[in-house]
């Protein structure tokens, strides 16, 4: 069974009222294919939800991931994401996209979905983190949102 881990953004989706279409596609991948894949979530991610100001909302997200394995927050993670940013496969100011890659990438985990187009859900993202992953002896990962996923 292949590995998935999700970002702050997935979960959120489900429980977001202003983006409709967003929330629906988020739901049916939710439904669909959520019992396909290992899913894991990481304490960056908690620690983004746990952030919100809504408590309702804050309380249903974090319900919703609940049962899901939590990946600790490692030195060798971080030590990943500040060579991310290093050769500019990320910018400065995105340390914790940088930092959910690395975790993801660390576990070796197959798939990392999210919501973000501005940084990660990009494939000249995957491509750069792809070339440098394999020259540095780290593993291949499959960037992508809930729209344009495909098993």
């Amino acid at each position: 069974m292949k590995s998935l881990y999700l970002d702050a953004s997935i979960p959120s989706a489900c429980c977001e009222k202003s983006e409709a279409e967003r929330r629906k596609i988020t739901l049916q991948w939710w439904k669909k294919e959520i019992n396909h894949y290992r899913i894991v979530v990481s304490q960056l991610t908690v620690e983004e939800i746990k952030a919100l100001k809504t408590e309702k909302k804050r309380e249903d997200i974090l319900s919703l991931i609940s049962k899901f394995p939590i990946l600790e927050i490692t030195s060798l993670a971080e030590r990943l994401a500040n060579r991310y940013i290093q050769e500019k496969i990320f910018p400065q100011n995105s340390y914790n996209d940088a930092l959910h890659l690395s975790l993801a990438v660390t576990n070796r985990i197959d798939i990392f979905l999210s919501w973000d187009r501005a940084h990660i859900v990009k494939k000249e993202v995957e491509r750069k983190i792809n070339a440098f992953n394999l020259i540095s002896g780290y593993p291949r990962i499959t960037i992508m949102s809930p729209d344009k996923f495909t098993r």
